[in-house]
Order: structure tokens, then sequence, then C-alpha cells
């Protein structure tokens, strides 16, 4: 899929995400990797960034849905800085897959104490 079609995708699925309030915004930016594991990382913050902006230019900053978008903004930071670690620990360029990897190492194992 050529790039500027993938990040119009991302940015859409981060949207409808955002506006709909039955969705949990937690995983998206994992959901968003998942789908696309071969996009360069940075390509999630800006589809994060962009699917916030738009929902709080359509829809304001103070409704339920610019209260999800600033969370997803928030997202946006807190990948931009993972990608960030990436590129200053590894000897590649970084992908959505190891954005995915990196979270995944760090999420809490089941049962420790």
């Amino acid at each position: 899929m050529r790039s500027a079609y993938r990040l119009d995708a991302m940015i859409e699925m981060g949207a409808r995400a955002i506006c709909d309030p039955l969705q949990a915004l937690d995983d998206l930016p994992q959901r968003l990797a998942a789908q696309w594991p071969e996009a360069p990382a940075l390509e999630l913050v800006v589809a994060l960034a962009s699917a916030a902006d738009g929902v709080q230019s359509m829809f304001g900053e103070g409704g339920e849905s610019g209260k999800r978008a600033a969370r997803v903004w928030r997202q946006a930071a807190m990948v931009g800085a993972d990608v960030h670690y990436l590129a200053l620990s590894a000897s590649r360029a970084s992908t959505a897959a190891d954005l995915l990897q990196l979270w995944e190492s760090e999420m809490p194992r089941q049962g420790a104490a």
C-alpha cells in the first residue's frame, strides 16, 4: 500500500475510534501498528496527531469527542517518545512492528508479583 493511502487509512481509523465512545482508545496505537506493521514508526505519530486534530477541528475540544481526541494527542506524544528511543537504540529504521515489539517487551508479565 502506498504511504499516502496507508496514512489516510490510519487517520480514518483513528478518527473513527475517537468519535465512537464504545471503542476503547487505550490500545489504539497498538491496533494501528498491528494493522500496518510495515509502516515507518513515525507515521503512527502523524496518524494519531492528525486524527486528533481533525476531530477537535470538527467538534471542538469540550465535548466527549474533543476530550477523547486529547487522549489521542497524548498517545501521539508517547509514541513519538518511543520512536525516539528506538532511533537511539536501533541500528536500523524503526517500523510499526518494532514499536509493537517494544510495547510487548514492556508489558507486565501475567502472574508477576
